[in-house]
């Protein structure tokens, strides 16, 4: 038997690689530096903060139609009610919702008497009150003895109508001469005398609580 024929004969040897690596090794894969780790996370932060404004925008739009449909109609009922009822008039302001300070003036001999009424309106809502001679009176008296009444000989305005509201109030000035008066308002009458003398207010024909002071002449 003749002997098998050596193949690798006559071909030329590779050269062995250098520092001994085996053919066909995979060099190590370098580990990325602190800095290009923190721009990573820095991106990745950026991105998902992105997303979130994005998802509550969106959620905030979704709301904001549902609210804007809830509330569209609500105007709508609330524009059709006041066409249809109109504004409200104040009423007339009522004797227990008014607080009523009567002071009349210093009486120096031989001069009118003046009476500064005040009117506040201690309700929760505005109202009317008519300050004018024929609804605010003013009666004056000694004791038992009726001395005069701004009703009997009455003075202009006959009507005084004015706004009051909650909180608020007016005064209005009456003036007496010292004269008498009787209903109809008859000439001829005396002049009133020294002593002390009580005032009380009436509107509309009722009695001011606590609407009554003392003087003297």
């Amino acid at each position: 038997m003749s002997p098998t024929p050596d193949r690798t004969a006559g071909r030329p040897k590779r050269p062995a690689p250098a520092g001994g690596a085996r053919p066909g090794a995979r060099s190590p894969r370098r580990r990325p530096s602190r800095a290009v780790i923190i721009r990573r996370r820095i991106v990745a932060l950026v991105i998902l903060l992105a997303v979130i404004a994005l998802l509550v925008w969106g959620v905030t739009a979704v709301v904001g139609l549902l609210r804007g449909g809830d509330d569209a109609p609500a105007a709508e009922e609330l524009a059709a009610a006041e066409t249809t009822t109109g504004p409200v008039d104040p009423q007339a302001c009522q004797s227990r919702e008014l607080e009523v300070d009567l002071a009349p003036s210093a009486t120096a001999a031989g001069r009118p008497v003046s009476f500064d009424v005040t009117l506040r309106n201690t309700s929760q809502a505005a109202c009317l009150v008519d300050a004018g001679r024929a609804a605010l009176v003013l009666t004056v008296s000694s004791g038992e003895d009726r001395v005069w009444s701004s009703a009997d000989c009455p003075a202009e305005p006959a009507e005084r109508e004015l706004l009051l509201d909650a909180g608020d109030t007016a005064t209005t000035t009456l003036t007496w001469d010292r004269t008498r008066s009787a209903q109809g308002c008859p000439g001829g009458q005396r002049a009133a005398g020294g002593g002390t003398y009580q005032v009380m207010a009436s509107l509309g024909g009722a009695m001011l609580p606590g609407a009554e002071a003392t003087f003297t002449l």
